[in-house]
């Protein structure tokens, strides 16, 4: 557990540090440029990574602390020129409200919140795997995107490689073509591994929560101050933030399903948007915040598109409810302000955007689809707007204590006034809804904004339970404000609407608050079994197991093992070679678009390894010493003799399970967990001494960090390792049915 803590402090100030410093130098008050801090950091490695990868510079914390002097000083430019006078015509400053900044009360009420909800998340993530799982830290998520990031993460630390444009030379050993992943999480993860010295699962078990354990908080606060700005003063507004970022670490949604399903990046991104969104309102008042409003919502885009839509609803909803009927300067200017800050985001996430055409053709999102037959419409809606879509509807719905402050929460948004909020909930708890039950005639336009979530229940509901956290906190927070106005009027003078005032009102505010968070605590601690339980739920070695890494250490073992290729069956999971030992397997992922056609061979030949001069010719190609086999496979339909008749795919490896081939020779066995070395057969022994044999080629190491070689290779790829299972089965059979 020292090692996890080390890394939830390095993952911590890593994240808000740079991008806090970046937003204070563009003339953001340090209580704000603190709260952007993670999305503008998120930006600034997206930038630096794609452009370090278009001129050959590796990305590493030496070029990363470079970058960030760098941006330093455009953000320095950029507060010089808002003091020219050309600038001051289009950015005036902005107009004295007499209302007080934000200032130590507030930060110590927002922080204490944030620290708690914090330390409450990566307890309960962190905590049941190191203490229970097997190999504790080094244990396998068993889930299919886990294997994808454990390997970016090691993948853009050996290479220095971390451009989203470039990870196809991750996805596809041989073809190597084009692939865009919003891999910006990934690529900040990266620069980790000598800061903490974890290995790449121990970084991928601990980093994972630990960024979430800040934009989960802080996410869901931003909302809850947003929400209380509506009546209260900042003190009182800042209180009730501070109670939403602990609570929202009771909602079994936030985000221990996101860390069990490992749908990490995409929970990062979502859990920033409103942060940025709240920052985009802000700039209608003061527009010399457009630029850092523009870059917090690029980082959380290249952190996950799916967070734009969300940024999206938030501020088209409040220009409908509230900025078209209250402008700040007029409905024009504000307009024209708000146009100016998509314009600036456009560009800064022109790569985004590049790589999603790029990917089109294999982009299905809006017709995705997980409902379940037997759900009527308002088991949907009660699961839609109350957090219990799968997997929660099976053990953990519903959660009343939580369902009744929510909607006290919304009720007390109703009062507030804060109709943006209210239409943001109720739009997403119907497009949650529609993606367990059809909806009928509001299906297709609930399902097209679904689609950028790829309508999945749980990363819909993800969002639905950030904007319900943020509803119970403004509940809880309001009630304990109205409290303090009835000890206050009591024991002393206060006013019940604000919790400033003397120094003894200010004792009540403070120890009330204090009482309050450890309540908070206290169910944190009788949430923990369940919370605990969802978020380490794939743990237990379905797939990889203890054998499986028993085998991994063997290969490793092996004097060539780094300099040789393993042919692998990537439907068995057998990729997490590469992560837990960086050995290279032929098939690192799950899936991959384009394979070539030697892989497509040599995976349905292996075992005729030894027997076909075609097969074995591959074999030499593509230097493959070693064949790893560990069933079962992860889908049903892999398992078994392969009938592509009868459009049953199996498991090719199985002939070689059952009869073996002549060209490999068993070396290790443990469980079901075999190795193969191959034989003289296929590489026959020099015949002089220190002469090769004829027709082996040399080793094959991984690319560098040349850029010209990603513009070299060809192929497309689909969008990122991680589409919907459909659309990956579908491209699987399409690889998978043509047998040798």
């Amino acid at each position: 557990m020292v090692l996890a803590a080390w890394v939830v402090i390095v993952s911590a100030l890593v994240l808000i540090l740079p991008g806090a410093f970046v937003g204070r130098r563009m003339n953001l008050s340090w209580p704000v440029a603190l709260a952007a801090g993670p999305a503008i950091t998120f930006a600034l490695v997206s930038i630096l990574t794609v452009l370090y990868s278009a001129v050959g510079f590796v990305w590493n914390p030496i070029s990363a602390l470079v970058g960030l002097v760098l941006a330093l000083a455009v953000a320095w430019a950029y507060s010089r020129l808002l003091r020219t006078g050309v600038a001051r015509r289009f950015v005036p400053v902005p107009a004295d409200t007499s209302e007080p900044g934000v200032g130590r009360t507030a930060m110590l009420r927002v922080v204490a919140g944030l620290g708690l909800g914090g330390l409450i998340i990566a307890i309960t993530c962190i905590r049941p795997v190191a203490k229970t799982a097997f190999a504790g830290l080094d244990n396998i998520s068993q889930v299919w995107d886990s294997l994808w990031h454990a390997s970016s993460l090691r993948w853009i630390h050996e290479t220095g490689i971390g451009s989203a444009l470039r990870m196809g030379e991750l996805m596809n050993y041989d073809t190597h073509g084009f692939n865009y992943y919003p891999n910006t999480w990934h690529a900040l993860g990266a620069l980790l591994f000598p800061l903490t010295g974890a290995n790449p699962v121990e970084l991928y078990n601990t980093y994972s929560p630990a960024v979430l354990a800040v934009t989960v908080p802080l996410g869901v606060a931003s909302l809850a101050y947003w929400f209380a700005r509506h009546r209260y003063d900042v003190d009182t507004s800042a209180l009730i933030a501070g109670t939403a970022a602990a609570v929202a670490a009771l909602f079994p949604s936030l985000p221990y399903v996101e860390v069990q399903l490992t749908s990490v990046p995409n929970a990062v991104g979502v859990s920033l948007a409103p942060v940025a969104a709240v920052l985009v309102l802000s700039v209608v008042r003061d527009r010399s915040r457009v630029l850092p409003a523009a870059l917090a919502v690029a980082g959380v885009t290249a952190t996950h598109p799916s967070g734009l839509i969300l940024v999206g609803v938030i501020v088209g909803l409040w220009w409908l409810c509230e900025g078209l009927w209250r402008p700040a300067v007029s409905r024009v200017g504000d307009l024209a302000t708000l146009a100016v800050t998509a314009v600036l985001t456009l560009i800064l996430i022109f790569p985004v955007v590049l790589g999603t055409i790029r990917v089109a053709d294999t982009n299905e999102l809006p017709f995705f689809d997980f409902r379940e037959e037997g759900i009527g419409i308002l088991d949907g809606l009660a699961q839609g707007a109350f957090n219990g879509t799968i997997p929660l509807n099976l053990d953990h719905f519903p959660v009343w204590p939580l369902i009744i402050v929510t909607v006290l929460g919304l009720g007390v948004l109703a009062w507030l006034r804060c109709w943006a909020g209210l239409a943001a909930w109720l739009v997403f708890a119907l497009v949650t809804a529609n993606s367990v039950v059809s909806l009928g005639p509001l299906s297709y336009p609930l399902g097209a904004i679904g689609g950028y979530f790829y309508n999945s229940p749980h990363r819909l509901t993800f969002v639905v339970a950030i904007f319900s956290a943020a509803a119970a906190g403004v509940a809880i927070g309001v009630s304990v404000v109205a409290l303090i106005g009835v000890i206050g009027r009591r024991f002393g003078p206060s006013d019940e609407t604000s919790t400033t005032g003397t120094n003894r009102a200010g004792w009540v505010v403070a120890t009330t608050y204090v009482v309050l968070l450890a309540l908070i605590a206290g169910a944190a601690v009788v949430r923990y079994p369940p919370n605990a339980q969802i978020a380490s739920k794939e743990r237990g070695g379905k797939y990889i197991g203890p054998d499986d890494l028993a085998a991994y250490a063997w290969l490793a073992s092996q004097p060539d093992a780094q300099d040789v290729l393993v042919l692998n069956n990537l439907d068995q999971g057998t990729g997490w070679l590469y992560p837990v030992t960086g050995v290279t397997p032929m098939f690192p992922f799950y899936r991959a678009n384009e394979f070539s056609e030697r892989q497509r061979d040599v995976f349905w030949g292996v075992a005729k390894i030894g027997a076909d001069p075609a097969i074995d010719q591959i074999v030499r190609d593509m230097n493959v010493h070693y064949v790893i086999d560990s069933p079962t496979s992860y889908w049903e339909f892999q398992r078994g003799r392969p009938d592509p008749e009868n459009g049953h795919q199996g498991d090719p490896f199985l002939e070689l399970r059952e009869n073996g081939a002549p060209g490999l020779t068993e070396v290790f066995r443990q469980g079901e967990a075999v190795v193969y070395r191959v034989n003289d057969l296929v590489y026959p022994p020099a015949p002089v001494e220190g002469v090769p044999a004829v027709g082996v080629p040399p080793p094959r190491r991984r690319p560098s960090a040349d850029p010209g070689r990603g513009r070299m290779w060809s192929g497309v790829l689909g969008f990122g390792a991680r589409p919907a299972r459909r659309a990956a089965l579908r491209e699987h059979r399409a690889f998978c049915f043509r047998p040798v």
